[in-house]
């Protein structure tokens, strides 16, 4: 196995950027396979091989891959965060989940709207954007070199997976405007009942905080592995 020269180097990136692959993860993988397969080829042997590369790795196949990745990346989110929601709801954790609960009632039911808003909605919303702003300065971080090497033909290169995640993460502020700002901007929050908004408010900020917590565990676990 030899060592690659700056030219060679530089052959294969020009090669892969023709492909206009954005995903960091699939750039990475893609130029780590060809650096692996022509390490080990006589250097004589690197522009047909590096032909031969090209002609597995064609522009339709790696969009076909990187449409797939996003694909299962989305599942895969999914499916971890749904699997520690559902803990939260058995033991021992169901002592915080009443807990939670319990606390949010209590509040709900002591003090003014004004109040209700900063500590139920307004403080875990801080939560999500300044957690959101953490993934996006530690996914730059981390996807600094591929981005060196391959962000300069004009293409947008970022982590497929911190895209995804980033989209869960701060899907509670929609869901905050719709059930919440968007009726009173009509008016419509004089028609309901004082009970039914103190329900909504408990079972709103529940689910933000449950939402909150588990995204934050989903992002320890694959930040071991992904690049966010």
């Amino acid at each position: 196995m030899r060592k690659l020269t700056d030219k060679e180097l530089q052959s294969i990136q020009d090669s892969i950027r023709k492909k206009e692959i954005h995903a960091a993860e699939l750039l990475a993988e893609i130029y780590d396979h060809y650096i692996t397969h022509l390490e080990s080829q006589a250097e004589e042997e690197f522009e047909e091989e590096l032909e031969k590369l090209d002609e597995k790795w064609t522009y339709a196949y790696c969009h076909k891959i990187q449409h797939e990745l996003n694909k299962n990346i989305n599942k895969t989110i999914r499916k971890t965060q749904w699997s520690l929601i559902k803990s939260y709801f058995s033991w021992p954790k169901m002592v915080f989940t009443l807990l939670l609960v319990a606390i949010l009632t209590l509040i709900v039911n002591t003090l003014s709207w004004h109040a209700q808003v900063v500590i139920l909605f307004i403080l875990p919303i801080i939560y999500i954007v300044a957690f959101s702003i953490i993934l996006i300065v530690r996914t730059r971080k981390k996807t600094k070199e591929i981005r060196m090497l391959f962000g300069k033909s004009g293409i947008w290169v970022r982590s497929a997976f911190s895209d995804r995640f980033l989209s869960y993460v701060a899907f509670p502020l929609h869901f905050y405007n719709l059930f919440l700002n968007l009726p009173r901007v009509f008016g419509l929050d004089q028609y309901v009942p004082d009970y039914l908004v103190n329900y909504l408010s408990v079972t709103f900020c529940f689910m933000l905080v449950i939402h909150s917590l588990s995204s934050y565990e989903a992002w320890k676990l694959k930040s071991k592995t992904a690049f966010v």
